[in-house]
């Protein structure tokens, strides 16, 4: 195996292209909300504010809570399956870590990974385990959304609303999970280097090929593990539909279950296959359209899609930021 080469770490990688990304999407974001008050009216927002019920917040801060248990479960149950421990505050606070990296640094997951990695061997996990945790949590994770596309595009053609750019981009993206989930399995632990040195020139693709060679197979292949993380990634995506749900009905709002799910996915797809940071802009854009396509008022869908987006992607920032770089400095 090659050696890895030497890694900074990710708060010091240049970031002038990356701060533009943070602006452009910071200025959809604006567009967006601009739009939709044109498309509404502003006194709406102050009333909907003023009927925002505590209760219904806690809820939705509560269900966002667990996505983070859920994630963090899928590290603790392959360190136990390879002969490690790894608690579960741990596995929450890498997982908060995991989210603020991948958001500050968006590469479909991957700037996240690396760190999780890198943290995990700091705590004693072998090369060999950690590598099987990063192709279970990719695998799962593709398997997971494909899963939950297809139910959306479901939805949507019972309900008559499935046009053909929503089908197609659906469609590619549930193409390449299966392609991306395959690679990932046929790859792990096995010396990939000798066919693929074009891809060796890319850090990141480079280091991501060290993580499969190096992986355990027995355990990046373990069906058992792979329904599991499969089943907590599935989770995670609920217990999101159940976040914007509440929040729809904290501020007044209705929307059937179905509706709100297939929403999520369609503006999920629009995030993960992005370059601005954590979708920004284009998420919101997304969600308040589809919301709408259900006959949720403008003011009452770009409500609830802020505060989602407060709870799911704001909020966990400066905690995930502290736990990065604790996670590194203390081992």
């Amino acid at each position: 195996m090659m050696a890895l080469p030497e890694q900074k770490d990710v708060w010091e990688t240049p970031g002038a292209a990356r701060w533009v990304l943070w602006l452009v999407g910071i200025a959809l974001l604006a567009a967006v909300v601009a739009a939709a008050i044109h498309f509404s009216e502003e006194r709406e927002f102050l009333l909907l504010a003023e009927r925002a019920e505590p209760w219904w917040l806690l809820l939705a801060f509560a269900f966002q809570a667990g996505t983070y248990l859920a994630q963090g479960q899928i590290w603790q149950r392959v360190a136990n399956a390879g002969g490690t421990t790894v608690n579960l505050k741990t596995a929450f606070q890498l997982s908060l870590a995991k989210l603020f990296i991948d958001q500050a640094l968006p590469s479909t997951g991957i700037s996240g990974t690396i760190f999780a990695v890198k943290a995990l061997e700091q705590r004693g996990m072998s090369r060999a385990v950690v590598s099987a945790g990063v192709v279970v949590n990719m695998a799962s994770f593709f398997m997971a959304y494909v899963a939950g596309l297809i139910a959306a595009s479901v939805i949507l053609s019972v309900r008559g609303q499935s046009g053909v750019v929503l089908t197609l981009a659906s469609a590619l993206f549930v193409l390449f999970s299966i392609a991306m989930t395959a690679a990932l399995l046929a790859l792990a632990g096995r010396d990939v280097y000798p066919q693929m040195e074009w891809l060796v020139r890319y850090p990141i693709m480079q280091r991501l090929l060290e993580f499969l060679q190096a992986a355990d197979r027995r355990l990046a292949r373990a069906p058992r593990l792979l329904v599991e993380a499969t089943a907590l990634q599935v989770g995670t995506i609920l217990l999101d539909t159940a976040t914007m749900w509440v929040l729809i009905r904290s501020v007044g709002g209705s929307a059937s279950p179905s509706a709100v799910f297939a929403s999520l996915m369609i503006a999920s797809l629009v995030r993960t296959a992005g370059v601005v940071p954590g979708g920004l802009g284009t998420f919101e854009a997304t969600s308040v359209l589809m919301l709408r396509m259900y006959s949720v008022p403008f003011s009452v869908a770009l409500s609830a899609t802020l505060l989602f987006r407060g709870l799911s992607f704001w909020l966990p920032m400066l905690p995930g930021l502290w736990f990065s770089r604790r996670a590194v400095r203390e081992h």
